[in-house]
């Protein structure tokens, strides 16, 4: 019922659209006054086609998200049976592999699960989710990472902080203090 009605809706905006074809000025020429008048005069009838086309847009996806959501959930069941499969697909990556270090990819290797998640409203914000087993290295069972994105660039907006275990806290201190290098979870 619902594609009825996106479809009913589209051939009465292709409708509009043929009308305001032919309600278009024609080809003289225009002054700044005439032209911003012109302008004034277009935009209101465009908010209602762009609300129309955003709300589409978003029935859209959700429906292809729903569609996705099982294959998706078996994928990351097969995942989560295969030991090390995070840690062995980041050191792998050609960007990432130059950021990890041994003791990450071991850290890495009680790894489970991985989310990425993006919202655009109202700043453009990527958010990774590592989800960890036990480990001897530290207490989170989930580590977030934010992002925000411009055109240019990913800028570090926030990081869960990590709670290591005491004893480890120590060799952890060290190994960040004799290595200013960048690594995965600095």
């Amino acid at each position: 019922m619902a594609e009825v009605e996106v479809v009913a809706e589209e051939e009465a905006d292709v409708e509009r659209e043929q009308q305001d074809k032919r309600a278009l000025p024609g080809p003289g020429p225009m002054t700044p006054e005439s032209a911003l008048e012109e302008l004034r005069a277009v935009q209101p009838e465009l908010e209602p086609v762009n609300a129309r086309a955003r709300r589409a847009f978003s029935q859209q996806t959700e429906k292809l998200e729903r569609r996705r959501k099982p294959h998706v959930d078996r994928r990351g069941a097969i995942i989560r049976g295969i030991p090390g499969f995070w840690a062995n697909a980041i050191a792998n990556h050609p960007k990432m592999s130059a950021l990890i270090t041994d003791q990450d990819e071991d850290m890495l290797s009680y790894m489970i699960n991985l989310e990425v998640k993006e919202t655009k409203h109202p700043i453009h914000v990527c958010k990774i989710v590592l989800f960890f087993r036990s480990n001897p290295y530290f207490r989170n069972k989930v580590v977030t990472k934010e992002y925000l994105m411009n055109l240019t660039e990913y800028r570090p907006s926030h990081s869960t902080p990590i709670q290591c275990y005491q004893r480890y806290e120590r060799e952890a201190y060290r190994h960040r203090h004799h290595n200013c290098s960048p690594n995965f979870f600095n």
